[in-house]
């Protein structure tokens, strides 16, 4: 490190404005030493308030060291005299300060010449509380203090989370997966209407039973190794009212595994109110108390997986994770060594200080915060999409919230940095530059320089020439007279079927041709008037007798041309059953192969653009790219699917109808994209060729800039899912 960047470490722009402030902790703040990866931090807990705040042993020298009777400038000094090494800088001591302020843990002259930085760290914390109920998450509203009822129960809380309360639990959820599992099928099928305007209230209220015990879970645990609960209330959260517990306390425990207790102890609250339900669920009929107890299952477990255990949340899978890998204060600082990222090295400003303080931390907290940031924005687009696909209006609120969190509000708190921060005095011009070149090269690139623009579909191989096989009766299959894959002649066996009742009809039918013969030769001796109408019952008969003879020879399924019978679907076993019309491959000609694909038409552009190259690539086969030629786009509004992999049954992305057992009737206008893969390319790559076999298809587009592309992507997604 430079001299100048040292002195710019330790010397602050913003010194002038707190030296001569006197400053204390408050009388009602008390402290006690934890230990992270061997290094000693210190827990700083407000008894009137349960606020907590953990600062490094570096901190605390300094901390402990404020006076009303002496100015941060004295104590700095004070502290510098003690020891040079360890003493903190003026900046960090600048942060600090601001930081123990927000969470309400000084007291301070307000007479003093530099107050005003606490009155504008006060102004902040006003505004974040205003953005605050703007987000997602809202405010706490504080309801009762539950301490002296838990304190009450603190012998039962003994026995739930001793041995005794362990091997019940294990029990509950022992029998609880059992009755899962034997109504598995209609455990999923009821999920279809949990949405349903019917569902909402009774979800809500299965919601907050589960909530409730989940938050008496931590309070529970809490208790359990003498931590007190003094605050229970309603936390907003997307609008909706929940429960929540102080629980804070335990952030003061010694022993690592009482924290990592407390943190969990509200999901296994929430698995017991979970199994509870699950067993009254499975043992009532169809009704109010079915349907929440159903909803109460759903909610305890996947909330649980994507808020409560989750790390990249600061739920209750955030405080273990910081206890398990001893890095305190991961979220804040996680988001302050990626500020210091960028300042560093983006902005090149000199006075910037990182909040990483081990090597491992230097990658793990940036590490860290890109993946929490990362998956808030998938979590908060899935919800909002989810709820948009039931209620279009609440889901378009709900989208222009999350656009102005993720996109307005970081420019404007951009702006207000380049605008006011005292850290860049010095370099504030540079600093604007710096963003707006890097702005203007962001915009040129992506609205203005070209890129390559591909389309990808999904689709099957298949011979140019080929004739499709079905089933033209139905059976047992009893022998298999040759293999899928092997080279078959017309004509040649395939498989043998028998059907006892197809076999059972016709005799009938030739008793029924036989008695009509013989009433016809009798009425033609005694009765003429009755010969006509018998001899139009016997050629019915006999037209039934060759209907069902022609049905009995087709139990033999044979070639209907020279080829390989392909077969990848095929059920072989013998002895299944093969309903009538049940596909069974098809006879291929390997000397000419084309590649079908399908694509949802909101992708009309594929007319506004020339194609200028085809590539196929097979499943299982990836490396090998396939240069295809004669690509030809066909729209169909609606029609048959090349193969049901293609479709939503087989899990593609075209719609099928519903009544379609075999999954193959598009629901949805498609395009069938079909191109000729040359011999020659097939010769020189070698790929396995089988009709049937799935693969992708990519076109290769006019270039066009990244912003056209991705305004043509969302356009296309909105149109598919919502129908706008």
């Amino acid at each position: 490190m430079s001299p100048d960047d040292a002195a710019a470490r330790t010397f602050s722009d913003s010194w002038h404005r707190v030296a001569n402030v006197r400053v204390e902790l408050r009388s009602s703040v008390r402290a006690h030493r934890q230990v992270f990866r061997g290094q000693p931090w210190v827990m700083l807990r407000d008894t009137l308030s349960s606020d907590w705040f953990r600062i490094t042993a570096d901190a605390w020298s300094f901390v402990s060291r404020l006076s009303l009777e002496r100015s941060i400038d004295e104590t700095w000094l004070l502290a510098l005299e003690a020891d040079p090494d360890l003493a903190l800088t003026q900046e960090e001591v600048v942060q600090l300060l601001g930081q123990l302020n927000l969470s309400n843990l000084l007291n301070f002259d307000r007479a003093s010449a530099g107050a005003s930085l606490f009155d504008r760290y006060s102004k902040r914390r006003r505004q974040e509380t205003r953005a605050l109920l703007m987000g997602f998450l809202s405010i706490r509203i504080p309801l009762l203090d539950p301490d002296r009822l838990l304190e009450a129960a603190r012998p039962l809380i003994r026995g739930l989370f001793g041995p005794v309360g362990a091997l019940l639990y294990l029990g509950l959820l022992a029998l609880a997966g059992k009755a899962l599992m034997d109504h598995g099928d209609r455990l999923f099928d009821q999920s279809a209407g949990l949405l349903a305007p019917g569902n909402l209230a009774l979800l809500y209220v299965g919601f907050i039973i589960a909530k409730v015990v989940h938050e008496f879970g931590h309070a529970a645990a809490c208790k359990r190794y003498g931590g007190e609960v003094h605050k229970m209330g309603v936390m907003l959260l997307i609008f909706a009212p929940m429960p929540y517990v102080d629980a804070t306390a335990s952030w003061g425990f010694r022993h690592r595994g009482e924290r990592v207790m407390v943190g969990v102890a509200g999901v296994l609250a929430e698995l017991g109110v979970a199994a509870v339900a699950a067993l009254l669920w499975a043992n009532t009929a169809p009704g109010a108390i079915n349907a929440i107890a159903y909803n109460v299952i759903f909610v305890a477990s996947v909330s649980s997986a994507l808020f409560n255990l989750n790390p990249l949340l600061r739920f209750d899978g955030y405080h273990m994770l910081v206890d398990l890998i001893d890095v305190p204060n991961l979220f804040q600082r996680s988001r302050e060594q990626l500020r210091y990222l960028a300042q560093r090295f983006i902005l090149a400003l000199p006075n910037a200080q990182p909040a990483a303080r081990t090597r491992t931390e230097a990658w793990l907290l940036p590490l860290y915060g890109v993946s929490s940031i990362v998956y808030w924005l998938m979590l908060m687009s899935t919800i909002v999409f989810f709820i948009a696909g039931e209620y279009l209006d609440l889901g378009v609120v709900l989208a222009w919230v999350l656009a102005f969190t993720v996109v307005v509000m970081p420019i404007w708190k951009l702006l207000k940095f380049l605008a006011t921060s005292p850290k860049l005095a010095h370099f504030r011009l540079r600093s604007v530059g710096i963003c707006l070149a890097i702005a203007g090269l962001a915009l040129a690139l992506l609205g203005w320089v070209p890129m390559p623009d591909r389309v990808r579909a999904s689709g099957v191989l298949e011979a140019t020439a080929y004739r499709q096989l079905n089933s033209e009766s139905s059976g047992f299959l009893v022998e298999m007279m040759s293999f899928p894959g092997a080279a078959v002649r017309k004509g040649e066996p395939l498989m043998r079927l028998e059907s006892p009742d197809l076999i059972f009809d016709l005799r009938a039918a030739m008793l029924q041709r036989e008695q009509l013969l013989a009433q016809e030769l009798r009425a033609t001796a005694v009765a003429l008037a009755d010969v006509m109408p018998l001899r139009r019952q016997r050629e019915a008969t006999e037209s039934v007798i060759l209907e069902l003879d022609r049905q009995r020879a087709a139990l033999t399924v044979v070639a209907p041309i020279d080829g390989i019978w392909s077969a990848p679907d095929l059920e072989t076993g013998l002895g299944r059953w093969v309903a009538r019309g049940s596909p069974l491959g098809a006879v291929v000609d390997p000397q000419s192969w084309r590649f079908v694909a399908v694509l949802p038409q909101v992708a009309t552009h594929l007319f506004d653009n020339s194609v200028h190259q085809v590539e196929v690539r097979l499943r299982g086969e990836e490396h090998i790219n396939i240069v295809a030629r004669d690509a030809r786009i066909v729209p169909f509004e609606t029609g048959t699917l090349p193969s049901k992999a293609l479709g939503f049954a087989g899990g593609g992305d075209i719609a099928v109808a519903p009544g379609d057992q075999n999954g193959l009737t598009a629901a949805e206008p498609f395009f069938r994209i079909q191109a000729h893969l040359p011999a020659e390319a097939l010769l020189a790559e070698r790929p396995a060729l089988a009709h049937g076999r799935l693969g992708t298809l990519r076109l290769t587009l006019e270039d066009a800039p990244l912003l056209v592309q991705w305004e043509r992507g969302i356009r296309q997604f909105l149109q598919r899912r919502f129908r706008v």
